[in-house]
């Protein structure tokens, strides 16, 4: 069974959602002190995303640092990537980005895919350390998340998939899915319309092994980038709380929590 977790951020009425929304920052900084947030791609469409990331989860917490990771591959690979990102994404991330066909994703993709695989230690270097939390912005830095749990750290995949097609993003997720194993967890992030007409974005942790979805929400209406911000770090701190959890024969509760309205 499945538990989902949703808090919703709005402009704060009076001092108790203020300190209410500085509690809930202080709380997941306090999860997340002493650790790297690495901000991990390969493929050059995907900086602009983890230097975003970078720069909400600098200074999260106590002792907290946000760092670029770049996974570096051959050319074949790199190419192989880039197409199955474009199925994930619905259109390329990189400079002039254009509609993608259908790339082939048979034995021999598959093969390139699994020797990157298997060198994944290799490409991720020496920086990564227990504790830390590793997330990928692409189709190809997610592999490396084997390598990544076996040093005790956390392997988070930010997929944005809001451009793609159901069909495309299943297609690429069931070819993925096999290099992909070590992935504790996915952050998700989308926009869509409440039912007063504002449009919502929704910043999301999804934990398999754990059951457990635990969204946050506010409306893009709210200037600056405080909420953003604020929606990032819950999500990575869940993600630090919860995501080696295991549920089996029981049910999750959510803990108690005062959503600032």
């Amino acid at each position: 069974m499945t538990t989902l977790m949703s808090e919703h951020f709005d402009a704060p009425g009076c001092s108790r959602d203020v300190h209410a929304l500085a509690a809930a920052g202080e709380r997941a900084g306090d999860v997340l002190a002493g650790r790297t947030v690495w901000c991990a791609m390969a493929l050059p469409g995907a900086s602009r995303w983890a230097e975003r990331l970078r720069t909400r989860m600098d200074g999260a917490g106590p002792g907290v640092a946000a760092a670029p990771l770049k996974v570096t591959v051959g050319d074949q690979l790199r190419r192989l990537a880039e197409r199955v990102d474009v199925l994930l994404a619905g259109v390329s991330r990189g400079q002039g980005a254009r509609p993608a066909s259908e790339p082939g994703l048979g034995p021999a993709e598959q093969e390139l895919y699994a020797e990157g695989a298997r060198d994944s230690d290799d490409l991720v270097g020496d920086a990564v350390g227990t504790g830390d939390i590793f997330v990928a912005h692409d189709a190809l830095s997610a592999i490396v998340a084997d390598a990544i749990r076996e040093r005790g750290a956390h392997a988070i995949w930010s997929v944005r998939a809001d451009g793609s097609s159901p069909a495309a993003m299943s297609r690429a997720l069931d070819f993925l899915g096999r290099f992909t194993n070590g992935v504790d967890a996915y952050v998700l992030t989308w926009l869509e319309r409440d039912v007063r007409g504002d449009v919502i974005e929704r910043v999301a942790a999804v934990m398999p092994s754990a059951g457990l979805v635990s969204a946050k929400e506010f409306p893009t209406r709210l200037p600056g980038e405080e909420p953003r911000r604020l929606a990032w770090r819950m999500a990575l701190a869940e993600i630090v709380r919860s995501d080696r959890g295991e549920c089996v024969g029981g049910t999750l509760h959510p803990r108690p929590s005062v959503a600032a309205r």
